[in-house]
Formats: structure tokens, sequence, C-alpha cells
């Protein structure tokens, strides 16, 4: 569409009178993640993360300790009570003075947390979500979909969504007429090269309707539907998928650092590393040590680019499963959610939380929703929202999560009419209240 085009050219045009400086960012991130292994981007991230802890070492309470030339290795893992409870600390002296951008978010505990981004992150956070679009075959000025919980901080006014072409929809009640209304819009809408963006909870509850319902759309010129926040699971990646006829794909963000990896086109089951932005490492659980490929560790990320508040080995909190690529470049392989989710069987063993959406897959025509909670070393409550009134598999459900916890573990099954979520909109899946 001609619009579309205005649309696309008037940012770059707005951005060249600027300075140009996020299409240099964008240039960057294209060729980083393109060439991973060529001279040129090797220097260009090792000058990138020698200049940041530099940077970090000369002008911030929190790292001048640390002895100048010293490695990554040598700075200490950072969590966000450590940050929480030193953030003065943690500013830069140079930047406390410039015009700074507050990020927050509270996260799947709860607590809120916030930090501060000097103007050119910002920058570099616009150019990454453009190239990981970009790659999904989406481009500034096309139809893009947003399913979020909106408030006054995040809702666009008619006049913005019209100026970007987004479509909002509020997914924190997310019911079969919203659903219906969003594809209505889906269907009479034929703009081309379409991009849907929403929390994998609020896909799962639109696969089940149109699972439920039987519907399969083949024109709704959507280039893929992209889920953040949330893990998402393989039903709804594989039902919304079939249903959609578009490729379902997983975002690996947060609010605090920015886009961190991404599923793609080329690699729909592993996440592309955004190495062009961010120094990722995963660690082993008990000591700050690489894990071997194929284990499960904490992601802790290193942002290259916030020079208002340095956020050096950020453990996120989050775990995920290591590989390599063809060309010996890391990725994630798996995803699984929070470290404060990971949950242990009735010997004390770590068990993925990915054992429990198998056993609750095969019911899935049945359930609203699921909850799965371990309350005690051996303590375990289910927690099901039916789709009717009752549910037929109470004991096998038992047996089968038995099989992996443990034959001697006490397994309740609660019947809820809602499971609300936290603030932020999301859901967790897993709680782990016994805290090993």
């Amino acid at each position: 569409m001609l619009i579309n085009s205005l649309r696309n050219r008037s940012f770059w045009f707005v951005d060249f009178i600027k300075g140009g400086k996020v299409r240099s960012h964008f240039k960057e991130i294209e060729l980083c993640l393109k060439n991973p292994n060529s001279k040129e981007v090797q220097k260009i991230k090792s000058d990138h993360l020698k200049t940041l802890l530099n940077h970090a070492i000369t002008t911030t309470p929190f790292y001048k300790d640390i002895s100048h030339g010293c490695g990554i290795q040598d700075f200490p893992v950072v969590k966000k009570t450590i940050i929480q409870n030193n953030f003065e600390e943690f500013k830069s002296k140079t930047h406390i003075n410039q015009k700074n951008f507050k990020v927050s978010t509270s996260g799947s505990t709860g607590v809120p947390f916030f930090l501060y981004l000097n103007k050119e992150k910002r920058r570099r956070n616009h150019a990454d979500t453009i190239y990981f679009y970009k790659i999904l075959g989406y481009d500034v000025g096309n139809k893009l979909y947003e399913l979020k919980v909106l408030g006054s901080h995040n809702r666009k006014s008619k006049l913005k969504s019209w100026v970007q072409n987004i479509y909002q929809l509020d997914m924190s009640r997310l019911s079969n007429e919203k659903i219906v209304n969003l594809l209505d819009e889906l269907k009479s809408d034929h703009q081309k090269n379409q991009t849907m963006i929403g929390f994998a909870s609020s896909y799962e509850t639109i696969a089940q309707y149109l699972e439920k319902n039987n519907l399969i759309y083949s024109n709704l010129n959507l280039n893929s539907a992209v889920a953040f926040s949330e893990y998402l699971n393989d039903y709804t990646k594989k039902t919304l998928s079939k249903h959609l006829s578009t490729p379902v794909l997983s975002r690996y963000s947060s609010e605090e650092v920015g886009i961190i990896a991404q599923q793609t086109l080329e690699s729909p089951d592993n996440f592309i590393i955004n190495h062009a932005s961010y120094y990722v490492e995963v660690l082993k659980f008990d000591v700050d040590e690489p894990v071997k490929t194929g284990e499960l560790g904490r992601i802790v990320v290193t942002d290259l680019f916030n020079y208002a508040m340095p956020i050096i080995r950020y453990d996120t909190g989050d775990i995920a499963k290591c590989c390599f690529n063809s060309e010996g470049i890391m990725e994630f392989e798996r995803i699984e959610g929070r470290k404060m989710d990971i949950i242990y069987d009735s010997k004390g063993e770590v068990i993925s939380s990915y054992v429990v959406y198998t056993k609750v897959f095969k019911y899935y025509h049945l359930l609203k929703q699921y909850q799965f909670i371990q309350h005690g070393k051996k303590e375990y409550e289910v927690k099901l929202n039916l789709q009717g009134t009752v549910f037929d598999y109470e004991d096998e459900l038992i047996t089968n999560i038995k099989s992996d916890f443990g034959d001697d573990a006490n397994v309740k099954i609660t019947y809820v009419n809602e499971i609300p979520p936290l603030s932020s909109g999301k859901r967790r899946k897993v709680i782990n209240n016994y805290r090993k």
C-alpha cells in the first residue's frame, strides 16, 4: 500500500534529519548477526564490550574497585535485588544530568523494578526491534497487531494508532467476543506483510477457541505471530499456526533490557541470540560457571549499550538450555521460564517445567487454564479451570504426575473458576512455593 510506504519513508526521513542514528545501529546489528564470525564483527563486539567495562569501572561507584583491563569474568553476577539495594551506585556519573529514560517492570515476582536508559541505548532498542521484525518479513509502516495489557502508559490514541498503523487489543480479559473481533479485523484487513505480537497465554486462549470451533483461516496476510513475555508451549505454537496459517514464533525480551533472543523463519525452534547488542552467558545454578551444552542454566546478560546504568552480568532470573549452530554460535535450544519456578521431584531432583506441560497437554480440550504448584518437598497442587463442569481423568492425571515426580508424591487437584494474571498480565503456569 502506498500509505504504508509513506509511513516507512517518513520514519526513516525523521531519523535522517536527526543524524541517522537508528539506521546506523540497524546496519551494525544486521552486519553482526549475519556475519558473526567475520573479523570485522568480532572486533566490533570486542570493542563494545571493552568500552562498556571501562566506562563502568571509571564512572560508577559499584564497579569502581575492579581493576582496568579485567575481563568480564572478573565482574560479579548481579541480580535484581543487588541492583535495587545499590541503585544509586549503578548510575554513571557522566550520565546523571543527561536526558535518560525510565523503564520499569513488575516482572513475574510482582516486585517493581526499574532502570534508566541513555538516549543511545534507547535508539539501539528501536533498531533491534526493527531488525527482528524485518527478518520476519515485516517492515516499519506495515500493520502490526498488539495483544497486550493496556493502560495509560502504553495505550495509543486513535491518531497515533493510525499514524503507526497499529491495532491494539487489551487482553487482560480475553473473552470470546474479543477473539471474534480480532478475527473479524484480521479477515477484513487486506494490507500485506502484517505481523501480530502478544502474550503467549493470549495466543493459547485464541488457539483453544479456534480449535474448539474448527476455524481455519488461510488468507490473513500475516507473515508471523510473535509471542513474548511468557513461555510458548508446543500446543499453542502448532495449533495457532495451523488455524491462522502462519508461523508462530517466540521472542525472549524484557522491558529493562530489550530483545535478547528470538525464533525466526529460518530458525523456528531455536532462539537466535542478539549477540550484536548483548554479551550473553548461560551459567550453572550453584556457581558462576558456564553450563555444558544441553544443560539447563541461568541466563546472564551484559547490556553493551546502557551507559546510564551499566548492567554487567545481569542474572535475568530466567533459565535456558543452550546449543551451538553449525557456525559455532551459541543459541537457546529452549527457554523454560524463571529460576524461581524450578520444581523438584520428591527426591529433590530438578524437574523441567516442560514436564508439567506434557502431563496436561492431552486434556487441553477440556481446560481453559491450568497451574501447577509445588508447596513442599512432596506436596503438589494442580489447579484446573474447566471448559465444562466435569473432569473424569483426575486419577489418570495424578498417576501420570507421580510417574515423574515420585510414587510418594502427594498430588492434589483443585478446581477453580479463574486463574488470575499478575499485574503485568502474565500468567504463571508453574509456581514453586517450596523453594528448596
